[in-house]
C-alpha cells in the first residue's frame, strides 16, 4: 500500500505536527491546562490525553502492547467524551507531556517497522467504511487527527490570552 518514500513522508509530517502540539502546550502554566475559556471545551489537558489515547489505539492495531491502558483511556478521552475542568481528571502537565512525546515517538518507530505488513489489513469494523484498512486509519491518526487538534490548541491559546504558535 505504501512505498518507503510515502511512509517516510507520513512519519515526517507526524513528527512535525506532534512537535507543533508539544510547543503549543509547553509554555502553558500547569494550572491553566484544564481551563475552558469562552465557549471552547477542548482544553490542552484533554487534547493531549485524547491524542495519547488514539496513539494507543493505533499501537494496539499494530500488535504493540506498550499501552495496556488503551481501553480505559478511550473510555475517558475517546470520541464523544467530554473534557472536564477538573485537573484531577488528567495526568499532571509534565507527565502528560512526557507521555505524549514518548508515545508518539514510539508510535513512529512501530509504524516504520510494521507498516508494510499491517497497513493493508482491514481496520476494525467500528472504523469502517471511512477507514477500510489499518493504513487508512493510521494516516488519519498520524497526520489529520493531530493536525485538527493542533488547530484547536491554537484557537484555545488565542482565546485564553496566549500568543499563537506554529
Amino acid at each position: 500500500m505504501t512505498s518507503p518514500d510515502s511512509i517516510d513522508a507520513v512519519l515526517d509530517v507526524h513528527k512535525m505536527v506532534t512537535a507543533f502540539i508539544f510547543d503549543a502546550v509547553d509554555d502553558l502554566p500547569a494550572e491553566r491546562m484544564t481551563e475552558q475559556p469562552g465557549t471552547l471545551v477542548n482544553h490542552p489537558a484533554w487534547t493531549l490525553s485524547h491524542l495519547n489515547a488514539y496513539a494507543g489505539v493505533l499501537l494496539s492495531m499494530l500488535d504493540d502492547a506498550s499501552v495496556p491502558t488503551t481501553d480505559d483511556e478511550m473510555a475517558r478521552f475517546g470520541f464523544g467524551t467530554k473534557p472536564v475542568p477538573d485537573p484531577g481528571a488528567y495526568l499532571p502537565k509534565r507527565d502528560l507531556m512526557l507521555q505524549f512525546k514518548d508515545r508518539h515517538d514510539h508510535l513512529a518507530t512501530v509504524v516504520a517497522a510494521k507498516h508494510a505488513d499491517y497497513f493493508p489489513r482491514s481496520a476494525p469494523e467500528r472504523y469502517q467504511p471511512l477507514s477500510p484498512t489499518i493504513g487508512h486509519l493510521a494516516v488519519t491518526l498520524l497526520v489529520a487527527h493531530p493536525a485538527d487538534h493542533f488547530g484547536q490548541l491554537r484557537l484555545w491559546r488565542r482565546v485564553a490570552g496566549f500568543e499563537t504558535v506554529g
